[in-house]
């Protein structure tokens, strides 16, 4: 079931700064903890924009 019933949509194309989610990203895009927490801050919430995020970098 998921965390909020009301909440339409794919949560898997969203990332928060939960601790699983951070070390995926520090795995898939090689960077560290800091570096996958402040794509997510700065990108926002969207998974491609912050995998775009820290392409970039």
């Amino acid at each position: 079931m998921a965390d909020n019933p009301e909440k339409k949509g794919r949560d898997r194309d969203l990332v928060s700064e939960q601790e699983h989610e951070v070390a995926y990203l520090m795995r898939t895009a090689k960077v560290t903890r800091q570096k996958a927490l402040r794509a997510i801050r700065e990108a926002g919430p969207s998974r491609e924009k912050v995998i775009e995020y820290l392409g970039k970098q």
